[in-house]
């Protein structure tokens, strides 16, 4: 079909997929593993691919994948969104060459992806949401998407060592034991359903990033769990705690074992994604949220930012 069209792509290969986001992204570490992590081994179920072309040529793809979200009265199917983008050099070579990309709606080619996104989502999913940076919000904003919140980044310094009673292991691989200590503290907060299986692949089995992950007991019996990880700028070293999960109790205690963990690997700075101020006042934490960088949603619920269990789990960034 001749012209500027926009559809949903059941499939793409691997070997094509690296080659539009080495293409796309200008980034040549796209590697052939990594990809068939991020895109074909979620175990919520198949990624979907929104396409651009322009006479049979790829020149922009939105990328969605598939979640399931929960709080303790049900399970929600779902969305993420993964990536949006465009081969912005052969769109301003077809520019300078006269082509016509202009659609019957009058619309760009991101907002048609948004559009035909929003049409599937419409039939086949009740909570999605998305991580825009100032430049791409105002596309989804006009395109019917909400905006939750800024990212709630806190952070503090660290200085000195934390008391803990609490008994901790590493995690060598997550099971059912950790599934059901989720499980057993959901609130009405709508959170991702970490299962056993899908911990593992977005923790353990990841090829990008390297997590600490411990559970924690108190006299021998399991009460929590968190995932750590280490993030290196090009001036500072961070410590993430990407995900706690436990009774609000022990919460305090699993954020001195963070405390602990990162002064011993001399490591100063503590950051973490939380809607939770008592807890974050409690613990000396500083809000840092950003103006350029917003969580997005749309979907069948009124969600606003009191509705969510928040944590950087929610976002591939971490």
């Amino acid at each position: 079909m001749k012209g500027l069209n926009f559809s949903l792509k059941p499939h793409i290969e691997i070997k094509e997929i690296k080659k539009l986001l080495i293409k796309f992204k200008k980034n040549k570490n796209y590697k052939k593993k990594n990809i068939s992590w991020d895109y074909f081994l979620n175990p919520f179920g198949k990624t979907k691919f929104f396409i651009a072309h322009y006479n049979g040529l790829i020149i922009g793809m939105l990328i969605c994948l598939k979640q399931i979200y929960i709080n303790k009265n049900q399970k929600y199917s779902g969305y993420r969104i993964q990536d949006v983008i465009t081969d912005t050099e052969m769109i301003k070579k077809l520019i300078k060459d006269k082509r016509k990309l202009i659609t019957k709606n009058k619309k760009g080619i991101f907002d048609n992806l948004i559009i035909r996104l929003n049409k599937f989502i419409s039939k086949n999913s009740k909570l999605n949401l998305g991580f825009a940076n100032h430049l791409a919000f105002p596309f989804w904003k006009r395109n019917g998407w909400k905006n939750i919140s800024e990212f709630p980044l806190y952070e503090k310094k660290l200085f000195s060592k934390e008391k803990i009673n609490l008994k901790s292991k590493i995690i060598k691989k997550f099971n059912l034991d950790h599934e059901k200590i989720f499980l057993r503290n959901l609130t009405k907060k709508i959170n991702i359903f970490w299962s056993a299986k899908y911990s593992n692949w977005r923790y353990i089995n990841n090829p990008r990033s390297k997590y600490f992950v411990y559970e924690f007991f108190l006299r021998n019996k399991l009460v929590g769990y968190t995932v750590l990880k280490e993030y290196f700028s090009d001036t500072e070293k961070k410590g993430h705690i990407c995900q706690i999960v436990s009774a609000p109790k022990f919460q305090k205690e699993i954020i001195n074992f963070a405390n602990n963990f990162f002064l011993k690997k001399k490591i100063q700075n503590l950051s973490l994604w939380s809607f939770d101020t008592k807890l974050m006042n409690k613990k000396d934490f500083k809000k840092n949220y950003s103006i350029n960088k917003k969580i997005v949603y749309s979907g069948y619920l009124n969600l606003k930012k009191q509705n969510i269990d928040i944590n950087m789990g929610f976002s591939d960034i971490y």
